[in-house]
C-alpha cells in the first residue's frame, strides 16, 4: 500500500460536499437515525452516484492516487474505459454516514476481462482470481492507504510476493488477495524490468540507486509509475 493524501480544499471536493449537505446525505446528518430513516448505506451511495459533481469527485480521487489502485498499485488507465471500482474504506454496509464521504472513498482496480474469463472457464473461486476491492467486498481492513504509515506494515520481494510484517497485515493481504497469481506475475515483471538489463544481468548499484531516487515521483502526466511502492521496497533491499 501507499499512503494517499486527500485534498479537502479542492474545488471539485467542495462542490460535491455542498451537494451532499444540501441533500442531507453527509455524515453530520446521517448519523441521526431521524434523517432518512429508511436509507441504508447502499441506498445512500446509490443516490450520491447520481450527483452532478460525483464524476468530478472521482477525477479528484484519481489525482489524489496518481492514477494507481489504492491497494495493489497497478495503473487504473483512467479515463478511457476505466477499470476501477469506487472503494469504501469503511464499508457502506456497516456505516451509512460515511457512504458518500470523500474521506472514505478511494479508487480500486477491478478484475480484468481475462481474469473474469479464467474464473468462469475454470469454475475458479473468487479468492483465486479476484483482488483488491472486488474481493474485499464489505470486509474491514486493519491498515488502509489513508494511514500515513500503511506501507511500513508490508514487505515486497523480487518474486512479486507481498508479506505482512504482523498478523493484521497478513490478514489484510488475504482479504485483498494481494498474492493472487495475476498480481504476483504483474509485480514480478515490473520489478525485473527495473533490476535487470536485457541480457538478464543485475544492473549496477549506482543505477539502482538512481531509479530508487525517482520511482516514487509523479510522471509528467501527474501519475505514479505502476507498482511504484512495490519497486521502491524491493530496490531498498538491493541498495543497502
Amino acid at each position: 500500500m501507499k499512503y494517499i493524501e486527500k485534498d479537502f480544499t479542492d474545488s471539485k471536493v467542495l462542490e460535491y460536499e455542498e451537494e451532499l449537505i444540501n441533500n442531507k446525505l453527509d455524515k453530520n446528518n446521517l448519523i441521526s437515525p431521524q434523517i432518512h430513516p429508511t436509507l441504508k448505506g447502499t441506498d445512500v451511495y446509490d443516490q450520491v452516484k447520481s450527483f452532478k459533481h460525483f464524476n468530478d469527485l472521482k477525477d479528484q480521487m484519481f489525482q489524489d492516487q496518481g492514477g494507481i489502485c489504492c491497494y495493489c498499485g497497478q495503473a487504473l488507465k483512467y479515463p478511457n474505459h476505466p477499470p476501477y471500482i469506487v472503494e469504501h474504506v469503511t464499508p457502506k454496509e456497516t456505516c451509512r454516514e460515511l457512504a458518500g464521504e470523500y474521506e472514505n472513498l478511494l479508487l480500486s482496480c477491478r478484475p480484468t476481462d481475462k481474469e473474469e474469463e479464467e474464473r468462469t472457464t475454470n469454475h475458479g473461486k473468487p479468492k483465486k482470481y479476484w483482488h483488491c476491492d472486488k474481493l474485499k467486498a464489505n470486509k474491514t481492513l486493519k491498515y488502509s492507504p489513508l494511514q500515513a504509515d500503511c506501507n511500513t506494515h508490508f514487505r515486497y520481494f523480487e518474486s512479486g510476493m507481498v508479506e505482512g510484517v504482523d498478523v493484521d497485515a497478513k490478514k489484510d493481504i488475504e482479504t485483498l488477495g494481494l498474492n493472487c497469481a495475476y498480481l504476483v506475475n504483474r509485480r514480478k515483471a515490473a520489478i525485473f524490468a527495473v533490476l535487470y538489463d536485457l541480457e538478464g544481468n543485475l544492473l549496477p548499484n549506482d543505477d539502482l540507486k538512481k531509479y530508487l531516487a525517482v520511482v516514487m515521483n509523479r510522471k509528467s502526466d501527474n501519475t505514479f509509475p505502476e507498482f511504484c511502492f512495490v519497486i521502491s521496497g524491493v530496490l531498498e533491499n538491493y541498495v543497502k
